[in-house]
């Protein structure tokens, strides 16, 4: 079924007997009506704040393919870099982060299964040794970069042996001696915790 422009009569003919009578909008306001359609926005979408934020352009829409920016970090280790967020024989490793921070990071680690081997029967636990800045001599400054990480492994009590309950029950005193010189100054987290696989999860703070 054809529809065609009536120049005579102004109308919409659908047929014959049937026609729908039209009238051309103004150019002005016509043109209102385009500067009021939403258009897609180049600006690069905001990231999460506490509380959220309503939006207060009414004539742009996002774009499809757009990406909010990374409000975090998150790292373990690479196949492709066997020392990769793993610590080493000094007891450190250093992590590069995915996306820089303007403040320190709040940072997890969780230990994770090496790449040969199996998990240690005694947990690992880490610190944040230092900071890595964007410029680091001759003073640490910039946004932070990474961190290097310092792992410990814990370790069991002293096992008390035979010699050591016979000596409890002949001398009660060097008994208790003993058992207060092993534990004196132990160090629970003492064990090496070299090769040591871990993950790093950096957030940005919203403390900022």
């Amino acid at each position: 079924m054809s529809v065609k422009v009536d120049p005579v009569y102004g109308a919409l003919r659908a047929g014959p007997g049937r026609a729908v009578p039209f009238a051309a909008a103004p150019l002005d306001d016509l043109a209102a009506l385009k500067a009021a359609m939403p258009v897609p926005s180049a600006e690069t979408p905001m990231p999460e704040a506490v509380g959220g934020a309503a939006g207060i352009e009414g004539t742009k829409v996002s774009g499809a393919g757009h990406q909010h920016p990374r409000l975090t970090s998150t790292t373990g280790p690479k196949s492709a870099d066997p020392t990769s967020h793993v610590i080493a024989a000094s007891g450190l490793a250093t992590v590069t982060f995915t996306r820089t921070f303007d403040l320190p990071p709040g940072l997890v680690f969780c230990e994770v299964p090496p790449a040969t081997g199996s998990m240690p029967a005694q947990p690992a636990t880490f610190r944040v040794e230092s900071w890595v800045r964007e410029v680091m001599t001759p003073t640490p400054s910039g946004k932070y970069i990474g961190c290097v990480v310092r792992g410990w492994r814990s370790q069991a009590l002293p096992t008390l042996n035979a010699l050591s309950l016979t000596a409890i029950l002949t001398a009660v005193v060097s008994g208790v001696n003993g058992i207060v010189s092993a534990l004196t100054g132990y160090n629970v987290f003492g064990a090496s915790a070299s090769g040591t696989a871990f993950t790093c999860i950096a957030v940005a703070r919203s403390d900022a």
